[in-house]
């Protein structure tokens, strides 16, 4: 049998082959792994929101096809929340619910581009950005966030980046996986020089309320003149713990924002109502009670994983946004791969290599402090 010929332009993805590797160890120990790889919350969500979607499950049509696009309520939640959250005014046309964020991500490369052209993304940076690049055809082309630059966003090394077949650069903050932040002044720049090219800007803003320090997330849409290159990324996953319910949106460029609906309408049938429904009453109705506890366990979680991996020889940063600790292997490690190899093996922990974010993260691993970390000693 025959198979695409596109499934040799893209590796497995990272995620997929950790957890496969993990089974193994598990098996040929009888032994526990402790999965620090996957940001998954293991903080459960709030139980006014709980309540309301069995409520929305049960009332009359909601098994229905939902309709391609948003619903009035998810419209109305949505912009209501910009206008509050950032003072940012949306359209309707200039929004669309999203299977979660990652599935933004995938298809707006099928949206935006064509086989060839170059798309910029960060190093280190989300997998998904550079393998959705390689499944449409396209050329993956890095930009290095710097240690000596506390992987901070620079301008200067993007603008370098840009030439003649650039349709699209990727933004990530706060940071998956450094857990590095951008102010709006860090932002305008970028703007500016996408519009000044022509290209398109995705801001990818899934970890806005995952924020510590009183650090504030703002939104690429603040900018005047950002609608007219750039779109948004936004996803309940982490805000509300609801990461397995697949709830995101997109805001931003109407014209974007079309060509994604039409890649959307050929490839799922849409948000359900009830979760439309839900993150609708989400967006208008703030759990700050919740949210509170929610930042501060991860906040003692953090604490606490930061304190077992340094008594490694590990060396990190403390993050001010997203739910990972970016740390340095120690220099009598090969590499992060087989770093976190060995570490699973001799502690039935795993974590991630850093260079599945990239090259420039192969002296690094990702350590998730979302998850269940209560018996973290014992590994140790």
């Amino acid at each position: 049998m025959l198979f695409s010929n596109r499934l040799e332009q893209f590796p497995e993805y990272i995620f997929s082959k950790l957890s496969r590797e993990a089974k193994i160890q598990e098996k040929e120990t009888g032994r526990e792994i402790l999965d620090l790889s996957i940001g998954s919350p293991t903080f459960p969500p709030s139980k006014k929101y709980l309540k309301k979607l069995k409520e929305y499950i049960d009332v009359s049509g909601s098994m229905l096809y939902p309709g391609y696009g948003a619903t009035p309520e998810f419209s109305l939640g949505l912009i209501d929340w910009y206008k509050k959250r950032f003072d940012v005014r949306l359209d309707y046309h200039e929004l669309f619910p999203l299977l979660g964020a990652k599935d933004g991500v995938s298809h707006l490369t099928m949206a935006l581009t064509n086989e060839g052209d170059e798309i910029l993304v960060p190093d280190p940076g989300y997998p998904s950005y550079s393998g959705s690049a390689q499944m449409a055809g396209c050329k993956v082309v890095p930009y290095v966030l710097s240690e000596k630059n506390n992987f901070n966003l620079s301008i200067l090394e993007i603008e370098k980046k840009i030439t003649k077949k650039t349709r699209m650069v990727w933004i990530n903050f706060p940071s998956n996986p450094t857990g590095q932040v951008a102010t709006l002044n860090d932002l305008i720049p970028l703007v500016e020089l996408c519009k000044k090219n022509r290209i398109w800007l995705l801001y990818d803003n899934a970890y806005a309320e995952i924020v510590f320090n009183g650090y504030t997330s703002p939104s690429i849409l603040q900018i005047p003149g950002a609608k007219e290159i750039a779109v948004e990324l936004g996803s309940f996953s982490k805000m509300s713990s609801f990461a397995g319910l697949r709830m995101g949106w997109i805001v931003g460029n109407s014209q974007a924002i079309a060509a994604l609906a039409k890649i959307k309408s050929q490839v799922d049938s849409g948000m359900s109502r009830p979760l439309q429904n839900l993150a609708a009453f989400i967006l208008m109705n703030p759990d700050n009670k919740w949210r509170t506890k929610m930042i501060a366990q991860y906040e003692k979680n953090k604490e606490i994983v930061m304190n077992a991996f340094s008594q490694l020889g590990l060396r990190m940063e403390n993050p001010k946004g997203a739910l990972y600790l970016w740390a340095k292997i120690p220099n009598n490690a090969n590499d992060s791969y087989s770093y976190c190899m060995k570490l699973m093996k001799d502690k039935q922990i795993l974590i991630t290599p850093g260079i599945a974010f990239g090259n420039s993260g192969d002296r690094f691993v990702r350590i998730c402090f979302s998850n269940d970390i209560t018996h973290i000693a014992k590994y140790l």
